[in-house]
This record gives structure tokens, sequence and C-alpha cells, in this order.
């Protein structure tokens, strides 16, 4: 359904449609996994993706060390936390497809540098930039 409506990648719609779409899925897989009826599991995919709309993509020097893996490690708290709620009755107050346009909205509006090019965000920042550097001086090393 994410897929459908939405984005899914980076690429198009920043860290929100990438790790997000992600997110939503390991929620609603836990809920089923648990136990949970269909609607809960429509329930905690809303939950956990509220958590993520306007998330860029930064990753600095095009890599995915900085920031996706903590992101993707936070996301997998996210995605507990929402299956739980979603077990114990809470509801997402707006419903998960309207959630998923709204990703799709907001990707769609997010600047191109915010999605996946390494040129804003974390990755321009002085400590980004450095660390560019630093690796392309290590790549020049490693080649002589």
């Amino acid at each position: 359904m994410i897929a459908n409506r939405s984005f899914i990648s980076g690429a198009e719609g920043g860290c929100q449609a990438e790790i997000g779409s992600a997110i939503g899925m390991a929620a609603g897989a836990l809920v089923e996994m648990k136990g949970g009826d269909p609607g809960q599991v429509v329930h905690a995919v809303g939950l956990a993706l509220k958590n993520t709309l306007g998330l860029i993509c930064d990753p600095v020097g095009g890599l995915v060390e900085v920031p996706c893996i903590v992101r993707n490690g936070f996301g997998a708290v996210n995605a507990l936390a929402a299956a739980d709620m979603a077990l114990a009755g809470v509801r997402s107050v707006i419903p998960s497809d309207e959630v998923i346009d709204a990703m799709r909205d907001v990707g769609g509006a997010m600047p191109d540098i915010h999605r996946e090019t390494a040129r804003g965000g974390l990755a321009m920042t002085p400590t980004g930039r450095n660390l560019v550097r630093r690796l392309a001086a290590e790549d020049r090393s490693r080649i002589k």
C-alpha cells in the first residue's frame, strides 16, 4: 500500500519514505506476530509513519554509515512502540492511508538536496564535510 500511494526510497521521498515505510511495515508485522487483528495492524502502521514525516535523507558522503544506521536503530524502537500502542488500543487519529498520502505530499515538496544527494542536512555540516575529505584521502592513499 505504501509503495502504491507514496514513495519507499530516500531518493524520491527522503528518509521518511525509506526508513519510515520500513518502520511502518515492521510495526504492522509485529502486531500480526503478536496476534493483533487487522485493524490494530493498520493503526500500528499509521502510528509509526507519523513519527517520520519530514525526515530528510542526508547521507554523509553518500554512505549509509551516517546517519542511516542510527536512524534504522531508532526506527526499530519506534516500530516496537507503535505495535505495543496499537495492541493496547491506541488508535491513529489520522487513518494510515491518509498518513501515507501526507508522506507523499511532504516528500514531493522536499527540496532535492534533502533526497539522498548528500548535499544537505548532516552531510553539509563541518564534521560531515571533514569526514568526506578524510575518506577521499584514504581512498587516494589506497590507490597508490
